[in-house]
């Protein structure tokens, strides 16, 4: 029987094994979860107290408690057989905007979830599994499996998040999807969701989502492409002025990884994307947005890891960057080139604590038409911050 393939890089190296479970340790799944909290000093001390367009771990200056996550799962067997599967993740704190979906938490006038904007709940994951570890198929709620960083804090090495995975792709579906492990060194997921963020949308339709990805044997390289395509609302956001006309237009974004381990104790991560939506311009026209992320990453010993982020993301059209929450003035449309160097280390004591402290610099090659700028509410080009998390597992 094919083992399942495992991604080789588990996002940058974090340690996945709990020293102790709060519920008790299960063969198959049970419940556990994780706290996650924060602080970003941001040099620029923006009044907004915004770290410029971000829309995860955007607050400057002042403590965040981004993730009280909770997981309540069954897995598919192990021993080769079939059998069912079921998973309910739950999220509450200032990370909740980016797990909702519309249609389920967020709906128009008093059937909406959160009447808040910094503190609120999201339910990001419930599906069911039916399958064995070669074949299995996925129905309901569940993370996208396009792009490299995630919505759980566990899942990435660093605290601060990249472009890409602020603005550039989907954050979760609803549909159905099939996994396959073909081989030892081949693995294959297609299915049909409903488009991007959303259980109920007039402007979405049936998306394809798909993702091949190959190992060696040894372990020490792979790669994956991913893509999902169909589509979707092009009303980016009501501040996206001129607008166009609200219509339902393809919507596709790929996402590109190469992953490599050089050496002992040193990991590469390569990752290429790019996304488009039609008639998302004023004109009528394509809007565009692409980039580079690349993650160099050290493991120094068991408790300490060092890692490297340096991203390009281009937002052609400025109908990405700056989809945030209500009140942040750093907002679309922000057209052009950013950059971001990202630098840090882990500290893991223990298998259920992780500290990550980094250093961050963003800076912005634009623009392309608007002279706003996107940093310190609209008159920096650059920012620079110091920040760190704490995820305590149980």
């Amino acid at each position: 029987m094919a083992a399942p393939l495992l991604a080789m890089v588990t996002r940058g190296i974090i340690p996945s094994g709990q020293d102790w479970f709060l519920f008790g340790e299960q063969d198959r799944g049970g419940v556990y979860g994780w706290l996650d909290g924060g602080f970003v000093g941001n040099f620029g001390v923006p009044a907004s107290k915004f770290n410029g367009p971000y829309n995860a771990v955007d607050r400057a200056n002042e403590a965040m408690m981004n993730q009280v996550y909770i997981v309540g799962e069954r897995t598919l067997p192990t021993d080769g057989s079939n059998g069912i599967g079921a998973r309910a993740d739950l999220l509450y704190g200032e990370d909740f905007p980016l797990a909702m979906s519309l249609g389920w938490e967020t709906n128009p006038g008093p059937r909406d979830w959160n009447s808040g904007e910094y503190y609120g709940l999201a339910i990001p994951q419930l599906y069911g599994e039916i399958g064995n570890q070669d074949l299995s198929l996925k129905l309901g709620h569940f993370y996208t499996i396009v792009g490299y960083e995630g919505v759980p804090a566990v899942g990435n090495f660093f605290y601060m998040k990249s472009y890409s995975y602020q603005f550039a792709g989907p954050f979760t579906h609803w549909g159905g999807l099939v996994n396959w492990n073909a081989t030892d060194n081949v693995e294959v997921d297609a299915g049909i969701v409903n488009g991007w963020n959303g259980l109920a949308s007039p402007y979405s339709k049936a998306n394809f989502l798909g993702r091949v990805r190959v190992k060696n044997d040894d372990n020490s390289f792979a790669t994956s492409f991913a893509i999902v395509s169909g589509d979707e609302g092009n009303d980016f956001s009501p501040l996206f002025q001129p607008a166009p006309p609200l219509t339902s237009a393809n919507r596709t974004r790929y996402s590109l990884i190469f992953e490599s381990r050089p050496a002992d104790d040193w990991e590469y991560l390569f990752h290429q994307w790019l996304g488009t939506q039609a008639q998302g311009l004023a004109d009528g026209g394509t809007a565009l947005w692409v980039g580079i992320d690349q993650y160099l990453y050290y493991r120094v010993n068991k408790a300490w890891a060092w890692g490297a982020r340096f991203e390009w993301f281009q937002d052609t059209d400025g109908t990405r960057v700056g989809l945030n929450r209500p009140s942040n003035p750093n907002h679309v449309p922000l057209p052009g080139n950013f950059y971001s160097l990202t630098l840090g280390p882990n500290w893991t004591p223990t298998g259920n604590f992780l500290m990550r402290p980094a250093f961050r610099w963003d800076f912005f090659g634009g623009p392309y038409g608007d002279p706003r700028a996107p940093y310190n509410d609209g008159i920096s080009n650059q920012q620079t911050m110091l920040g760190f998390d704490m995820i305590q597992r149980f």
